[in-house]
């Protein structure tokens, strides 16, 4: 394996002419839970969503483990190892969580597919019992639990979050936390983007990039960011730098 998982090269991406992204580099090492944080409107989920093929590239390259991703559609990827859980239309609502922790294991034996629910099961009790409810009838935190257990039942060795604890309650951003750190003591190597509770987030992170109107800049340690106030200001702003969401 590379020793770089994910190689972000000069990349550059945008919607209908209009670019968002401007020479972007970023590197994820294994066993890391890198972080990228900003602002709204600051590129992060379209960073994602171009890493992830459902967004052209006007340049630069995305590797994986040391193969090209442009060379791969979007629906190949998590074959090779890769997850992803968007922000948003995350789940299936009309489906079930059955059928939803399925979707993406068609084709699979049947044996196979039960094994691996009964491990998401394992994992995530709450959705055990739920198992015959339709999505639509969680919780935004149980969503959000589904969507986790979703990508996972693939058994991805890096699994990108876009901003999987907004909206949420304290209490329930902290249980979508503790899924996170096991998905990472699992072996998964995560890229979490955050924008809400940061001061939460963050702890748990090992590096962290800033992006601002379409720019990364150089990585720095969760540490320097929870220990200037300055840094914080600049980054999340007054309301973000107290820990609101």
């Amino acid at each position: 394996m590379s020793e770089t998982v994910l190689r972000v090269e000069a990349l550059e991406a945008g919607y209908g002419g209009f670019p968002v992204l401007h020479g972007v580099n970023l590197e994820v090492t294994p066993g890391e839970i890198v972080a990228v944080v900003g602002p709204n409107g600051a590129g992060k989920s379209t960073l994602l969503k171009t890493i992830f093929r459902l967004l052209p590239a006007a340049g630069g390259s995305v590797s994986f483990e040391g193969a090209d991703l442009q060379r791969h559609p979007a629906h190949s990827l998590a074959g090779l190892g890769m997850g992803y859980v968007p922000q948003e239309n995350n789940t299936f609502p009309d489906l079930s969580v059955r059928d939803n922790l399925t979707v993406a294991l068609r084709g699979s034996n049947p044996v196979e597919v039960r094994r691996r629910v009964n491990e998401v099961a394992e994992s995530y009790p709450a959705l055990r019992d739920r198992m015959g409810q339709n999505a639509s009838t969680l919780s935004g935190g149980e969503r959000q639990m589904l969507a986790l257990a979703s990508a996972m039942i693939t058994g991805p060795r890096f699994l990108a979050l876009d901003e999987p604890t907004t909206g949420l309650a304290p209490s329930i951003v902290r249980e979508r936390i503790d899924d996170i750190l096991r998905i990472r003591d699992s072996g998964t190597t995560l890229m979490w983007v955050i924008e809400e509770s940061p001061l939460v987030c963050l702890p748990h992170c090992d590096r962290v990039y800033v992006m601002q109107a379409g720019v990364l800049g150089a990585p720095v340690s969760s540490q320097e960011v929870l220990e200037d106030a300055a840094l914080q200001s600049l980054f999340f702003g007054v309301d973000h730098a107290g820990g609101g969401t």
